[in-house]
């Protein structure tokens, strides 16, 4: 159940993340046209946020079911849960602060979310990767998957949005599949 809850919670994360949350982000540029979205859309803006929330939570679930499936592996779960207090430290923070807080808030909370939460999440699926007994095609393919996770933490880490947005298409598009495999792969 958690790959598939896991595979679920993210995929409305993206939708939510594309459709609520983008005009908010540094993608979308200027500081004050996000405050003022921010403003305008505050229950849209804290649900948004809600929902990664969520999806954090099942993407630890669904790493320590995939540990217990491949055996061994423990440091892959410490080292999601330092992701996943960074993640909703910063997201709590999105929440909280709103656009009266905005401008002070938010330069180290899409740090904390997109560089060191992701960064942890990435490092964690790699650890996991490697305790996985995978065919070559199926390495080559979490090779690319945990690829455009590090890339999301190297935009997130040095503030270039672009590289941020379009490494985050990358990986959700293949994660998401990625946890209904590993469902498949381990009844």
């Amino acid at each position: 159940m958690a790959p598939l809850a896991c595979a679920a919670a993210n995929l409305l994360a993206v939708i939510m993340l594309a459709l609520v949350l983008a005009p908010g982000t540094p993608l979308a540029g200027d500081l004050a046209e996000r405050e003022r979205y921010v403003r305008e859309h505050v229950f849209a803006w804290r649900a948004g946020w809600a929902t990664w929330m969520v999806a954090a939570a099942t993407l630890v679930w669904c790493y320590a079911w995939w540990r217990r499936r491949v055996g061994g592996a423990h440091v892959a779960i410490a080292i999601a849960l330092v992701g996943i207090a960074f993640d909703w430290s910063a997201e709590t923070a999105l929440i909280v602060g709103g656009a009266e807080r905005y401008s002070a808030i938010a330069p180290a909370a899409f740090f904390m979310t997109g560089a060191i939460a992701n960064g942890a999440y990435t490092a964690a699926g790699i650890v996991l990767t490697f305790a996985t007994p995978l065919t070559p095609r199926s390495r080559a393919y979490a090779a690319l998957m945990w690829s455009a996770g590090l890339s999301v933490s190297f935009g997130a880490l040095f503030d270039i949005p672009v590289i941020t947005a379009l490494a985050t298409a990358e990986l959700f598009a293949l994660f998401i599949p990625w946890c209904v495999w590993l469902r498949r792969r381990f009844p």
